[in-house]
Parts: structure tokens; sequence; C-alpha cells
């Protein structure tokens, strides 16, 4: 959350404690100044900046990659700011982040795209062309849960959710897609809610342990696939339209590196996306697991 899925509200984009990094601009090719790409705290957003970084620094440009910066309330002040150049972000919930009552624009990725440009212009920035890849939260369950309790839909739960420990990020409780939106527009009352990480790997220990019957996952989670969980699908479209996007300084978005990023996202599909959070799933660092896919995809 996207992370990813924060929603804040546009006060927290302008106000909310700056994090320790020096300005950054543009560079031209083989410049001086460095690019600063950063990401929030998970490592698919990682792979994402990462990737960012690799068409850019082939191109001729200095970059400075700063990872796992924390949630979206940390990261996105930061570039409002000037403090980071460019950060890859997911377009229904950043829009939510930005304007929480968008939700119609949120759930269309025509929409919200136009109306992100017009939210982010007043701070210096804009996003570029979205991805392909879509990364939503999920809700999901362990095929046993599934099973015992006849689970398919998010709606599903509603007659056994008093008796199910739902697990998220801390943030959850207050978030429109997450349990305040499970209670308003599911009717879900879950037996407790347990804080654990955005989608990561605290997430699934949980969920495979029991310690939580329900979990917020992202759909191109390769830890879904990989331990049989069962994804409920969202019969009541609660989720925004979560294309990966690239959020960037105006001042950073030249011809060449609009071209360049927007070359990469249009490579970047949900399957491409999945596969190379199971790499990293399996050890290997978001920043190998971006350099080989760059490669391969003829992208440096």
């Amino acid at each position: 959350m996207g992370l990813k899925r924060i929603v804040l509200g546009a006060i927290a984009f302008a106000t909310a404690a700056m994090i320790a990094l020096p300005a950054a601009s543009v560079a031209g090719a083989a410049g001086s100044k460095t690019i600063v790409i950063g990401s929030v705290n998970f490592p698919e957003d990682t792979i994402v900046a990462n990737a960012y970084a690799d068409v850019l620094s082939h191109a001729g440009y200095s970059v400075q990659v700063k990872a796992n910066l924390g949630t979206r309330s940390v990261v996105e002040p930061a570039l409002a700011h000037g403090q980071l150049d460019i950060e890859p972000d997911y377009a229904g919930t950043l829009l939510l982040f930005l304007n929480a009552n968008d939700t119609k624009a949120a759930n269309q990725i025509g929409s919200d795209v136009a109306d992100l440009k017009k939210l982010l212009s007043p701070s210096g920035a804009t996003v570029l062309n979205p991805a392909p890849a879509i990364d939503t939260n999920v809700f999901v369950v362990t095929k046993a849960t599934a099973q015992k309790y006849h689970l398919s839909t998010v709606s599903s739960l509603k007659s056994v959710a008093s008796q199910l420990i739902l697990g998220g990020p801390q943030e959850c409780p207050t978030r429109p897609t997450c349990l305040e939106g499970l209670e308003s527009v599911y009717g879900l009352h879950f037996a407790s809610f347990k804080a654990l990480d955005e989608a990561g790997p605290i997430s699934v220990a949980a969920l495979k342990s029991g310690e939580v019957q329900v979990v917020e996952l992202f759909s191109s989670d390769g830890n879904v696939v990989q331990n049989g969980f069962v994804a409920l699908t969202d019969d009541k479209h609660l989720q925004p339209a979560d294309h990966v996007i690239p959020v960037i300084r105006k001042s950073v978005d030249t011809p060449k590196v609009a071209a360049l990023i927007n070359k990469l996202s249009a490579k970047l599909t949900t399957d491409q996306l999945s596969k190379l959070n199971i790499e990293v799933n399996g050890g290997a660092s978001p920043a190998t697991v971006a350099q080989e896919w760059v490669k391969a995809e003829g992208l440096v």
C-alpha cells in the first residue's frame, strides 16, 4: 500500500515530516548531478525503483537509489519537496492518498492518471505512463480456511468474520481500502486486528501459522501462488486500479528521461512483476532481480 496502500489525504502529502536526504536535481547524460530514486518499504517497489535506476544509469545519468524509506506518507512528501526525484507508485491508491474522496476516478486507470497530474502539479511533480502491471490489495486466507468456511469472495466472510483475526499493516484500521473499507463496504467485523508488515514475510508467516486467519497481501505477490493461499474476490470493488506508475519531479521530466522510463513501463506486466517477486521471495536481492530483468528485456 503502495506503502503503497496508505490513504492519509492531501494534507499529509504537504506536511508530513521530511526524510533526511539531500536535495537532488536532474543530471544530463554523463552529468555530475544525481537523480535520486526512492521506494517505499516493500520489495516490489524496490525492484521497480532499481529498474528505473538501471535504465537511466545505462543512458549516462548519475543515479542513486534510496530504498525502503518507509511508507507513502514519508516518500511522497519527500518527492513533493524535492528530496526525491522519482518513485514508483500505484495509480489508484496514490490518487486516494492525495484525495480520499476521489474514489470513482481511482477505480479507472484513465481517470486516475488525469486526476493525479492535476493534484501533483502544485508540488512540482507529475506522472509518466502507467505500466500494464497492476498490483492491488487482496485479502487472503489459507486453503484450509477457505474450505472450512466456504470462502471465495470478500462478501463470503460476513458470517464468519467475528471468529477470525485480520492481519495487515499498522495503518490498515484507518485505510478506506483495508479495515475501514471492509467494515463500511462489506459490513465485516473481525474478532480483532493484528498489526503486521506491508504484505511481507511477517504477514505470510502469520497466516501460515494461524496467528491470523485473513491477511492483506498484493495481487502480484508470488507468495499467494507459492503457498497455495486463496485470494478472495473483491466482489464489491473496494480496491482501486493500482497500475504501477512512475511519479517524477517536473524538473527531472525531460523528454529523454520520460522516454526511457516509459519504455520500461510498457514492458512491465502483472505476470512479469509476479515472477520478479517470486525471485526476491526466493532470496535474490531486488537490485539483482531488477538488473537481470532490464537486460533480458533489452532495456539496457
